[in-house]
């Protein structure tokens, strides 16, 4: 049965790598205890990590030795925020448009996909940027709207169908005024409870601003509350 992790990136540049071994800045304040470290390829390193009782794997991959871009895609679970933190002001720097969903016990396929994953997030400059604008309901029976250009939708798509597949998803897009933003999609069981969110409406003369419906995610709850 397959184990599929969500899994999302951060840009360290400035951790040092020794000895195939990460060095981040703050190692000593969060404490976590390299329990495993593997190397799939010469561009990709696996690493599980301990705190307490708890487990993170996460993949440290270079494409290019000589002018290194590291990328640490780290996996989305409850300690992923305290992991992060530990490499200081680069731990902020998620990158979007790159999660991408892995089996750890499968590790034969994780390069080619973290491959994928990379170059999925990637825009050279003759690509379109995807432009996405959502309008919802201001209130009961009002109108929604999407209105994007045809690289956003195809990337929902895409976004969806991994969202039916894993449960969620995120997808990366923006406003017309170049101003990027993160959609969050969550397949939810024909049972969900729905009294666990808000109604959507945002008439603000009628209702209350919604709050986030992390209730609705599993995987990314941590980053909705």
């Amino acid at each position: 049965m397959l184990d599929q992790r969500l899994f999302t990136p951060i840009y360290i540049p400035e951790t040092p790598f020794v000895s195939e071994q990460l060095k981040p800045k703050e190692a000593k304040k969060y404490n976590f205890e390299l329990k495993n470290s593997e190397s799939l390829s010469d561009n990709v390193y696996h690493f599980i990590y301990r705190k307490g009782e708890k487990l993170i794997n996460c993949f440290y991959v270079v494409e290019d030795w000589e002018e290194p871009e590291p990328l640490l895609f780290i996996e989305n679970n409850e300690l992923y925020d305290e992991f992060t933190s530990q490499f200081g002001r680069e731990g902020e720097a998620e990158i979007g448009g790159m999660d991408t969903f892995l089996d750890v016990n499968y590790l034969e396929a994780v390069p080619e996909k973290l491959y994928k994953a990379i170059n999925a997030g990637t825009y050279d400059e003759d690509q379109d940027t995807p432009v996405c604008h959502l309008y919802g309901q201001d209130m009961w029976h009002s109108t929604a709207y999407i209105v994007a250009n045809r690289i956003a939708l195809e990337e929902l798509r895409e976004a969806i169908d991994t969202a039916l597949s894993n449960g969620e998803y995120r997808v990366s897009s923006s406003t017309s005024d170049s101003e990027g933003y993160h959609l969050f999609i969550s397949c939810v069981p024909n049972d969900f409870n729905w009294n666990t969110v808000e109604l959507p409406y945002h008439d603000l003369e009628y209702f209350d601003k919604p709050k986030s419906p992390f209730s609705a995610f599993n995987k990314y709850r941590f980053k909705l509350k």
